[in-house]
This record gives C-alpha cells, structure tokens and sequence, in this order.
C-alpha cells in the first residue's frame, strides 16, 4: 500500500517518466539509424500500443475539435524538437546542445506564470543557473563536448530544438485537464510526430524504411519505453504539478541518459560529468520536493484554456496582462 502511495505522487511519476525518456538517446545510439528513421519508427511501433490503452481506459471520451488541434499541434512540436535535436548534436557538440535545449526549464514555468497564474518559488528561480550548470558538464562541455562542424547552426538548432520541447510540455500538461483523456491525446500527439519524421526524412533523404531486424528491435523498445510509458508517466505528472516543479523534474533527463549510455553503451563518464550529473539530482530534488510549492489553491487551480482566458471573469494580477 506504501508503495502504491509513492508511486501515485506526481513527483515519482515526473521522476520515473524522466529516466524512461533518458533512454532514447542509448537506444537510438544501439539502433543504428538516423535520427529521422528513429523518430518515424519509435512513433509507428508506439502508436498500436496508445489506440489500444486510450481505447480501454478513455472510451466514450471524445476530445473537443479545438482540443484535437492542440494534441496534433504538440505532437508535431515534439515532432521538431526530436528532428532539430539530433541536427544540434552533430553540428555543435552534445554538451552544448544539451544545455541549450534544456531552454524548457525557463519556458515552461514563464507559461505556467502568465497563463496559469503559477508563481514559481525565488528558490526555483535561483536553481535554475545551477541546474543548466550542472547540465553543461553531465553533457561534456567541460571535457571537449563543444566539438562540431558548425557551432552557430548547432545552437540555433538547439534552441529551436528548447521552444519545440517547452510548447509541448505546455500542450501536454493542458491536455490533463481536457476532456477526451491524456492516452488519446499522446495517440493523436503520437500519430503527427511520426508524420513529422517521416516528412523530414523523405526531404533531407535520411529516412530508411527497411531498417535491419536488430535495428528494428531496438525501436521497438524506444517505443515501449520512453514514447509510450515515459510520456503518458510524464504527463499524468505535469498535469498535477506546478509548471515549475514539472520542469524542474525533467532536468533529470541528461543526467540520467549519461547513466544509461555508461550501462548499455559502455560510454562511461568522465568525474566533471558525473559531478554534473550529481548536481542536478541534488538540485532537482531539492526543488522539487522542498521548494517548488505554490499555495494550494494554485496547485489544484483547474487550467483555463486559451479561448477562455479573454472570457470576462475576475482578473488576478498576471492573467489581467493577457
């Protein structure tokens, strides 16, 4: 029963949902396959598996079409982040383009504060230089991790990579609150990000549709993993937690796929990178467990959807803004 407790707190499923997506760059690396044949494949085997649980466990819930336009919006987002992600690692280096990316960590608390009216805690605001810290050298960017054939392509990329991310983490928090349950909507999310790899592979040419048997395998754990149990674990959290301690979680995905690639890769960390990876742990849990909390009324506050925010109602000194 205890353990049932703990595994039920959003905190342990931003945390368990965190280490299932810190899989994909290992699995990505054993598949062989370029970024585009991945995120077009992981999307594909994912998708059976969310019809079919939305199926059970939604049916009768519909989303509204305004809503289905918001899921196929976040899965072509995550769709992006996944394709520009990969360009930025191989043009700027893996340390820089992890610290760039992880952008989502001012992005999304900065859209829970004027859309949500979630006031993030100062200490979240004074963790946030040390997280990116700590994320820069589990990447390697202490140890020669800017190296790449174009570093001022790679950041934009990388940055643009961070927008993607953080709209879609925006999308899939809102999609807790919205009828038509968070499964159909990672399905719907799913099916346009599988969309999105598959047109850019077939216009920059990289996308391979016969991929090898072992290859094949591989992806299919991705899916397993990270698309399907990572997300749906990931957004049951974020629609519970505050924006702030949501992000905050999910910086624990770097540190995290450092592990990983040390265990199934046998790429085994540097002392910075491990220290890198310890100061990010530290600092997540501190913040998410201790510092990251709002008053009870904006924890539970229900969250407005965009058409309602012009809606006359009383304003509170944030959303009066919009």
């Amino acid at each position: 029963m205890s353990q049932h407790r703990i595994l039920a707190d959003p905190r342990a499923q931003g945390v368990l949902g965190a280490l299932a997506i810190a899989l994909s760059a290992p699995l990505v690396a054993l598949s062989g396959v370029s970024s585009t044949t991945a995120t077009f494949f992981r999307c594909l085997f994912a998708l059976p598996i969310l019809v079919l649980l939305a199926r059970t466990r939604e049916r009768g819930q519909r989303p509204a079409p305004a809503a289905r336009r918001r899921h196929v919006l976040a899965g072509v987002l995550l769709g992006i982040d996944m394709v520009l992600w990969s360009e930025a690692i191989f043009s700027v280096g893996a340390g820089v383009a992890t610290a760039l990316v992880n952008v989502q960590v001012v992005l999304v608390p900065l859209a829970g504060l004027l859309w949500f009216g979630e006031r993030p805690s100062r200490s979240f605001w004074l963790s946030i230089p040390v997280m990116l810290a700590g994320t820069a050298l589990a990447g390697g960017l202490a140890d020669g991790g800017t190296a790449g054939s174009d570093p001022w392509y790679g950041t934009v990329m990388a940055m643009l990579a961070g927008i993607a991310y953080a709209g879609y983490l925006i999308l899939l928090r809102r999609a807790g609150t919205e009828g038509g349950g968070h499964t159909t909507m990672l399905a719907t999310a799913t099916a346009a990000s599988a969309s999105v790899g598959g047109l850019s592979g077939l216009v920059t040419g990289t996308l391979d549709v016969t991929p090898s048997a072992s290859s094949l395998l591989w992806l299919l754990a991705l899916a397993v993993t990270a698309q399907v149990s990572g997300w749906l674990l990931i957004g049951k959290a974020l629609s519970a937690l505050p924006a702030s301690g949501g992000s905050a979680v999910l910086m624990l995905q770097p540190a995290a796929a450092i592990l990983f690639g040390a265990l199934l890769l046998g790429q085994w960390p540097t002392s910075l990178q491990l220290a890198g990876c310890a100061l990010v742990v530290v600092t997540v849990g501190a913040v998410s467990f201790l510092g990251t909390r709002t008053s009870r009324d904006d924890e539970h506050r229900p969250v407005p959807g965009l058409d309602e925010l012009g809606r006359d109602r009383p304003r509170e000194p944030v959303t009066g803004l919009l």
